[in-house]
C-alpha cells in the first residue's frame, strides 16, 4: 500500500530459515532483491538443494512463476506465503507443494518426510498427484505462542546492500521487524491468510535482543510489520517501557488502527523511538467504512491523528477510492477529509479486490475480463460506479491538496480544493 519504494527483505522467510536450521538441516536464503534471475538460478544450482522454497506475493507472481519454471525437476519446489496461501490453485502446475498458513512447522514436516513423500500426512498443504487429483490437506493450527519460534536468520541477508539502497535514498536504514502476528478485524478488503485472526505477541525480551541484533548489523530503523502493532493496549505501553529502558539506538514505525489508543499511549511510543505511525483510515465516508467493515468512524480517525500528532510522532494514512457503495458525496468527502488531516504521508489506492477476501466474492461478477490476478499501476480490476479516469481524478485531487496544505500553503490549498471540486463532480 505504501507509494514509496521500499525494499526489504522478507521476515517471513527468515523465519522459515530458521525453523529447519533448527531441527539439524542445512539451509541457505537466497535474496533475489538485488539479484538477476540468472544470479538465482546459478546460485542454486552450485548449491544443489533437495529442497527449494519461494515466497510469493501477489506483487510478486510474475517473477514466482518465471523462476519456477527455470527451477522445475532441479528440486522439490514449494511456494508459499501470502497470494499461495490464499489461492492455491494457480500454483499447482509449477510448483510441487503449496504451503497454505504459517510454515514454519509445514518446512520441517517436508523435510523429514523428504523421502517417503507422503505429503498427505502433513497439515497446510495443497498438491497435484501423479494422477492430476488436488489433494488439500488438513489446514494447519496457527501456533498461540510466538516463543516457540526461533528468531528471524538474518545472516544470509544482504545486509549491506540493503543499508547502502536505504541510505542512498533516505536517511535511515530500514530492516524489519515482527513483534507479534495476526489481527482479530474482518475487514471485508482485507487478505491475511498467513496469520490470520488469532493475534499473538512476542515477549518485550525477544523483541530487543532481536532490535540490538539489527542495531549491531548496522541498521538505524525498524518498520515493525506487525498486521497491528497497537491491538493490546496494554501489551504495547508496557513493550515500548521496555524499549525505551533498553536504549537502543534506533528509530522505528507501525501499523496502528485509530481505536485502542490515545496520547497517553502515542507519548510512551514516541519516548521509546517511534517516529511515524500508518493508520489504516481508508474512507472520510461512514456509509463507506460500514460497507468495508471497518468498525472505525472519521471522528476516531480525526482524534487518533491529532493525538499522535500532539506527542510528537509523525502521522500517515491510507485511503481507498471507488469501493462498492461509493457516491459522489462520499468520494469528495473523503478527498476533503484527508486532504485535511494533519498527515506526514497519504496513499491513495484504488479499492482492489484481493483473492479469498469477502471484497472479492462480492465483486466477481463485476470482474474486467483478463485483469483479475495482475497488479499493474494500481489498475480498477472490476466494473466500479466511477470510471479510473474519474478516481484517478480524486487521488490526484487530494495529493496535491494534501501537498500544499503540508507545505503551509492553505490559501492556496482552498483555490485549488475550490476549482477542482467541479471537475471532479462532473466526471463520470
Amino acid at each position: 500500500r505504501c507509494g514509496r519504494h521500499w525494499l526489504l527483505p522478507a521476515t517471513g522467510l527468515a523465519y522459515l530459515s530458521s525453523a529447519p536450521r533448527n531441527a539439524g538441516y542445512r539451509v541457505r536464503q537466497i535474496d533475489h532483491t538485488f539479484l538477476e534471475r540468472p544470479e538465482v538460478v546459478a546460485g542454486i544450482e552450485r548449491l544443489k538443494p533437495a529442497v527449494i522454497g519461494i515466497y510469493c506475493m501477489i506483487t510478486m507472481q510474475d517473477e514466482a512463476f518465471a523462476l519456477a519454471r527455470e527451477l522445475k525437476g532441479k528440486a522439490l519446489l514449494v511456494v508459499g506465503g501470502p497470494y499461495p496461501s490464499g489461492e492455491q490453485e494457480p500454483f499447482l502446475e509449477d510448483f510441487d507443494l503449496v504451503a497454505v498458513g504459517e510454515g514454519e512447522e509445514t518446512i520441517v514436516e517436508i523435510m523429514r518426510h523428504l523421502e517417503d513423500r507422503r505429503w498427505e500426512e502433513i497439515q497446510g498443504l495443497a498438491f497435484k498427484t501423479a494422477g492430476g487429483e488436488v489433494v488439500k490437506t488438513e489446514p494447519r493450527a496457527r501456533s498461540k505462542d510466538m516463543s516457540v519460534l526461533a528468531p528471524p536468520y538474518r545472516s544470509d541477508l544482504p545486509n549491506t546492500e540493503y543499508i547502502a539502497y536505504w541510505r542512498r535514498h533516505w536517511k535511515d536504514a530500514t530492516t524489519p521487524l515482527m513483534a507479534s502476528r495476526g489481527c482479530p478485524f474482518r475487514c471485508e478488503f482485507c487478505h491475511k491468510p498467513v496469520f490470520g485472526d488469532l493475534f499473538r505477541a512476542r515477549s518485550s525480551e525477544s523483541v530487543i535482543a532481536e532490535m540490538r541484533e539489527i542495531a549491531a548489523l548496522g541498521y538505524d530503523h525498524i518498520w515493525m510489520s506487525d498486521d497491528l502493532f497497537t491491538l493490546n493496549y496494554h501489551r504495547t505501553m508496557e513493550l515500548c517501557r521496555d524499549i525505551e529502558a533498553a536504549k537502543i539506538p534506533l528509530t522505528w514505525e507501525c501499523l496502528s488502527r485509530v481505536t485502542h489508543v490515545d496520547y497517553e499511549l502515542f507519548a510512551q511510543m514516541k519516548r521509546a523511538g517511534c517516529k511515524r505511525i500508518f493508520f489504516g483510515i481508508e474512507s472520510g465516508d461512514e456509509g463507506v467504512l460500514k460497507q468495508m467493515q471497518k468498525g472505525i468512524t472519521p471522528e476516531q480517525s480525526r482524534t487518533a491523528v491529532e493525538a499522535c500528532v500532539k506527542a510528537g510522532i509523525k502521522a500517515a494514512g491510507f485511503f481507498m477510492v471507488g469501493y462498492l457503495g461509493e457516491t459522489q458525496e462520499s468520494l469528495a468527502r473523503t478527498i476533503r477529509f484527508s486532504s485535511h488531516l494533519p498527515l506526514d504521508y497519504v496513499s491513495y489506492t484504488i479499492a482492489y479486490p484481493l483473492p479469498g477476501t469477502k471484497f472479492f466474492g462480492r465483486v466477481k461478477e463485476r470482474r474486467k475480463e483478463g485483469e483479475w490476478h495482475h497488479i499493474r499501476h494500481n489498475r480498477l480490476l472490476f466494473n466500479s460506479d466511477f470510471s479510473e479516469r474519474k478516481l484517478r481524478f480524486a487521488i490526484l485531487k487530494g495529493a496535491v491538496q494534501h501537498r500544499l496544505r503540508r507545505m503551509g500553503m492553505k490559501p492556496v490549498a482552498a483555490v485549488f480544493e475550490a476549482a477542482t471540486d467541479p471537475v471532479l463532480r462532473a466526471l463520470r
